[in-house]
């Protein structure tokens, strides 16, 4: 069997679970020595196979928004380096910047802005960011979503520490700059990620609206309605892996 592919599960993203076969469960504070305090992330590593691949998940993340610095972040992502991952899927619940997405929108990143993310790597680690995502797993998922008929958007990806969501006029600036999510992860594991030379894709899924007001039960619910249209995406595109 190939080396087994990673998977970084934010909000709303545990549906496919269920469908690992051979599952072996441990908590991230017997792994890392600390555990996830946020509603919606599990904190565990999943160990199994699907559609003939072995996979590596890690239900939850840590958030610098919880007091942890971008390199405690990153290291479920330099646990799954160690444990032989060359591929990783990396997902999240993110917030709509982009006129045109709609909520339950499946967005694939195309790229980062990440100027307001304390990087995880340290000194003259000068790590390349002009193509955070593969190319081929883009393609990938692309056609995995034509094939079970999920529409799809690609887009631009900014990071904010939080907790507290963006103020309108935040959501104005990011705009601006260019994004099309906006969200309080992913970025310093996907530095993390290409710093180790992993191939990167990057999942969000829109779970509300720039100029609506929300809040994080709002977020689980919409995500909750999209679980089993994530998890026929997930089926067919580590098949395709």
């Amino acid at each position: 069997m190939n080396s087994p592919v990673g998977l970084i599960l934010g909000s709303g993203w545990g549906k496919i679970i269920e469908d690992v076969k051979n599952k072996k469960e441990k908590g991230f504070e017997e792994v890392f020595g600390k555990k996830t305090t946020v509603p919606g992330h599990s904190g565990k590593i999943i160990t199994g196979t699907l559609q003939g691949k072995k996979l590596i998940i890690l239900s939850g993340r840590f958030h610098t928004y919880e007091g942890y610095s971008s390199s405690e972040v990153s290291k479920t992502v330099k646990f799954l380096h160690q444990e032989s991952v060359k591929k990783v899927i990396i997902t999240s619940a993110a917030g709509a910047l982009n006129p045109k997405y709609k909520v339950g929108d499946l967005i694939i990143l195309k790229d980062l802005i990440t100027i307001f993310c304390q990087s995880p790597l340290t000194g003259p680690q000068f790590q390349n960011l002009s193509q955070p995502f593969s190319p081929k797993l883009i393609k990938l998922a692309q056609k995995s979503t034509t094939e079970i008929k999920l529409p799809l958007q690609k887009g631009v990806y900014v990071y904010m520490k939080g907790p507290h969501f963006e103020t309108f006029a935040d959501k104005i600036a990011l705009r601006l700059l260019g994004a099309d999510v906006v969200g309080m992860s992913t970025v310093p594991e996907v530095i993390m990620a290409n710093h180790l030379g992993m191939q990167v894709l990057g999942l969000s899924l829109v779970t509300n609206l720039a100029f609506v007001k929300h809040d994080h039960k709002a977020v689980l619910a919409v995500v909750k309605n999209q679980e089993e249209k994530l998890r026929n995406f997930f089926l067919t595109l580590i098949k395709s892996l």
